[in-house]
């Protein structure tokens, strides 16, 4: 039992923000605002997901949110701040960055899938999925945008 839960934590933790950190370092404010605004939604969303029965995360604990504790605190935000990094301080092609995030964290979730760390039920499946990413790539593009723009008008004032 010790080795898939280390596993879960090198994976869904350290190395995602092993390379988040160092976009954090040059652009604090992502810590501050994304990767809460992101960890928020996903313990939101993973709760639902699992209460509900469309996916079980696995190694399971006694716990149902300690089930997907280094996806909410580490993998998620991290890659938040990767994705708003490219397209907001690089300023690379949204249109790019959508992509490229989406085929990453699906080919991820497939992964998981084949390894079973994640087992769908009750009709979910990849394609779901899939859809979720998008839309919560959306949701947090727009909030960084409306946060930036907020941000910048109150300064102006």
């Amino acid at each position: 039992m010790v080795f898939p839960i280390l596993f879960n934590l090198i994976v869904g933790f350290i190395i995602p923000w092993s390379i988040a950190i160092l976009v954090c370092r040059k652009v604090p404010i992502l810590f501050l605002t994304v990767a809460p605004f992101m960890s928020l939604l996903s313990v939101t969303l993973n709760q639902i997901g699992m209460e509900w029965g469309f996916w079980t995360l696995y190694p399971e604990a006694d716990l149902l949110i300690f089930n997907s504790i280094y996806i909410d605190f580490g993998y998620n935000p991290s890659a938040a701040i990767l994705f708003i990094y490219m397209i907001y301080v690089k300023k690379l092609k949204r249109y790019a960055v959508y992509l490229g995030f989406i085929l990453f964290l699906n080919g991820a979730e497939i992964l998981a899938q084949h390894f079973e760390k994640v087992v769908y039920s009750n009709d979910w499946n990849i394609f779901y999925t899939f859809l979720a990413y998008v839309i919560g790539l959306i949701v947090l593009d727009l909030y960084y945008f409306l946060l930036t723009r907020s941000i910048s008008k109150r300064n102006l004032s």
